[in-house]
């Protein structure tokens, strides 16, 4: 399920979805969630393929893909970093170099979400007077969010077709407690190289 949260509260008109055309795999709540990069032979901790035998490679991937439906609660990376919104642009900035992050959700006084920058919105901002602004001047109010039980494809596609690089989870407080960028999803194709990331 994706929808809109505009300023802290749901907006409407979610992205349109089409749930069932995607087929259940297994109970809700029983998937284990996946940790990339581990368990496969021969590889480095990301999972990367690029020391590995290319005949080896070539054989796993022409197998069966191992689990093919992911699920937003098994990718998201989870703890999220958060800022409130009160805090100034440069206390964003500097706190988003020191932890080498490029997406930020905006919170606020519940910890619901009410806001999102990126990195490139904090850097355009040089001048002393806007680093000292409250990021809540600056970042982007309406922001589309995703619930834990999505599927990984329906993710996706509407990455794709919002043109956005991000998706910020959120559980029935409108609380983050996750995220996944379009470089877990490239992780994930390193991983099951069948995989279908596409409806």
């Amino acid at each position: 399920m994706f929808f809109w949260i505009h300023d802290g509260r749901i907006s409407p008109n979610p992205p349109l979805t089409h749930p069932d055309r995607v087929p259940k795999i297994h109970p809700a709540g029983q998937s284990t969630p996946s940790a990339i990069g581990e368990g496969e032979p021969d590889t480095s901790p990301t999972g990367s393929f690029l020391h590995r035998n290319p005949k080896e490679v070539y054989k796993e991937s022409s197998l069966p893909t191992e689990k093919p439906v992911f699920f937003l609660h098994e990718m998201m990376t989870s703890p999220v970093y958060t800022k409130e919104k009160e805090d100034s642009v440069e206390t964003c900035l500097d706190f988003m170099l020191e932890k080498g992050i490029r997406h930020l959700p905006i919170t606020g006084k519940m910890g619901e979400l009410v806001g999102f920058v990126s990195d490139r919105d904090l850097l355009d901002k040089t001048k002393s007077y806007e680093r000292e602004m409250p990021v809540s001047d600056i970042m982007t109010k309406r922001v589309l969010v995703g619930s834990p039980g999505a599927e990984i494809r329906q993710v996706t596609k509407v990455l794709l077709e919002e043109r956005i690089g991000c998706l910020p989870i959120v559980n029935d407080d409108n609380v983050p407690i996750g995220i996944i960028t379009r470089s877990d999803l490239l992780r994930l194709l390193l991983k099951y190289p069948n995989l279908s990331l596409t409806v």
